[in-house]
């Protein structure tokens, strides 16, 4: 065998370990597994029903990006309910505070997109809120909105009490209507699902998560109705009061305990959605 050929077979033998790598990664997916803590934060304040949650996501054998991430909240009385991510904090680090609690460093965040190293963790405090809110509002709250100008400029609101007789106006009416039907919170077992979207092909671990509120949660939950609308008007007099001074509001948030049902499936994904 001439030199050059033996030569051409060793380099050919050398690559091959690194060929054969980029083929194992090109075709190998990303497998994701979510871990939530136990508590997270249930409230409903002016952009609706909430619910937040602190993870961690995991990916195996490479790195992964998410680009949607919504989590399914079902009542024992078959209630459907969808969730949109709002924003995150990414977890950069943590402190340890001899005086108090562990103390985090955050980054906030858009819900753009998420990368998830496979030789790391990703931890994050997600914001998630009730998509149909922001639907059923839009409209009506555009409308409040070109009420409360066409008053404001035309020098018909001055003082509180002016703001104070919104109450009886069509459009301010309608909100305050839609505040006290919009809230969807009610005592029992919510079971909840989180799907995690990408551009590209995943697997996902999905399971199932269980949290109960009593109806005393409900009734606490409940006094956030009037948070909402006390603080629709305290901003309207910030437009039109000088030297207004808004009060602090209150607002009631409950920590149910979260726990893990039961492993759903294994799901591979390949959706493009923003």
């Amino acid at each position: 065998m001439e030199v050059m050929n033996v030569v051409a077979i060793v380099g050919a033998a050398a690559w091959t370990p690194q060929i054969i790598t980029w083929i194992y990664r090109f075709f190998t997916k990303p497998q994701l597994s979510i871990y939530l803590h136990t508590q997270p934060q249930i409230g409903y304040s002016s952009f609706g029903p909430i619910f937040n949650v602190s993870c961690a996501l995991l990916s195996k054998n490479k790195d992964a990006i998410i680009n949607k991430f919504t989590a399914t909240l079902k009542h024992e009385s078959g209630a459907l309910y969808e969730f949109d991510w709002v924003g995150l904090s990414e977890v950069l680090s943590e402190i340890e505070n001899p005086m108090g609690p562990l103390m985090s460093i955050k980054k906030p965040s858009l819900p753009l997109v998420i990368k998830v190293l496979h030789t790391g963790v990703f931890q994050a405090f997600v914001r998630f809120q009730h998509g149909q809110f922001r639907v059923s509002m839009n409209k009506p709250f555009a409308s409040l909105l070109e009420r409360f100008n066409i008053l404001k400029n035309s020098g018909k609101l001055i003082s509180e009490s002016d703001i104070d007789g919104l109450k009886s106006e069509t459009e301010f009416d309608r909100v305050l209507k839609l505040i006290d039907s919009e809230f969807i919170w009610h005592a029992g077992e919510y079971t909840v699902t989180f799907e995690l979207h990408s551009p590209n092909k995943i697997k996902y671990k999905k399971d199932e998560y269980v949290f109960t509120l009593s109806q005393e949660d409900i009734e606490n939950l409940k006094e956030n109705i009037e948070n909402i609308k006390f603080d629709i008007f305290q901003r309207a007099k910030q437009e039109i009061v000088k030297d207004y001074k808004p009060k602090d509001i209150s607002w009631v948030w409950k920590n149910p305990e979260l726990r893990k049902k039961k492993h759903i499936q294994l799901t591979s994904t390949n959706n493009q959605e923003n």
